[in-house]
């Protein structure tokens, strides 16, 4: 495909209210996109909206939950008929859980899936049929590095990870011949308010936390290999730091086989 024009497009972020959706909606405004912003918290929302207009972007919100489809499919009818069909949906909605997979509820399961998996597939289903028409634009998940490792007490959320990229390699295939690009982004570790809803558990849990979270990545710095990667319209976007476990994960699988029994061993109390 070639190169994405980002400057005047529409471009609908999702979980736009802070983190990485905010990072990411904030770039594509210093490129000159027109930004349409959701996310659940009216008040994020509105904060969000406020910061990025002050860069002089032409800025849209609207307040949804994004697992429902209904309210997913009310605003899409409304962005179409003002907008038309938007050029770059930016699906960053997220949730994470932490706690071994035995000991997670049913409902904690099922929220992950609801939002990290469920959200994405209500604003492909609502959104992409009106750029296969035009056939043109470009649809961006997240999905997460442990999508090819799974990290003990991360398996619920590794799971609907896992999920985002197996819907992404299919509808990058399907989408292809329409003339839209599909990227899956595999953040490592972000340091963004996502952590702040982990129920850390014992000393190992809290110090591994800590360490990790000292290393982490600004969200800004993710955000910019997104709008990066849509110029671009990479199939696959990640730090570089990330991209070594990716090919080491399927070249030598042991270690990494070894380290999940290890890490599982240490935390078995936790």
């Amino acid at each position: 495909m070639k190169r994405t024009e980002i400057a005047g497009k529409w471009a609908l972020v999702t979980g736009a209210g802070s983190g990485m959706g905010k990072a990411t909606a904030t770039d594509l405004a210093r490129e000159g996109a027109n930004l349409i912003l959701a996310d659940i918290s009216a008040e994020a929302l509105g904060n969000a909206a406020r910061q990025i207009e002050s860069l002089g972007a032409t800025v849209h919100t609207f307040c949804v939950d994004l697992t429902d489809f209904s309210q997913v499919s009310d605003m899409a009818n409304v962005i179409h008929a003002r907008w038309g069909a938007v050029d770059i949906l930016v699906n960053c909605a997220g949730v994470g859980h932490m706690g071994h997979i035995v000991d997670t509820s049913l409902d904690d399961f099922r929220r992950l899936f609801d939002v990290n998996v469920f959200s994405i597939f209500h604003t492909v289903r609502a959104f992409a049929p009106e750029m296969m028409k035009r056939k043109s634009g470009n649809i961006v998940n997240i999905s997460s590095a442990q999508a090819f490792f799974s990290v003990p007490t991360w398996g619920a959320y590794a799971s609907s990870k896992f999920a985002v990229d197996g819907l992404s390699e299919a509808l990058r295939y399907e989408l292809f011949w329409h003339g839209i690009s599909v990227s899956t982004v595999f953040p490592g570790v972000v340091k963004t308010a996502f952590y702040d809803s982990i129920a850390a558990g014992g000393i190992h849990v809290r110090l591994g936390l800590k360490l990790i979270l000292g290393f982490a990545a600004k969200p800004e710095k993710l955000s910019r290999l997104i709008v990066r990667g849509i110029e671009k319209n990479k199939r696959i976007i990640m730090q570089p730091i990330v991209w070594p476990m990716y090919l080491l994960r399927r070249i030598f699988p042991l270690p990494f086989e070894l380290a999940g029994k290890a890490g599982a061993w240490l935390l078995r109390k936790e």
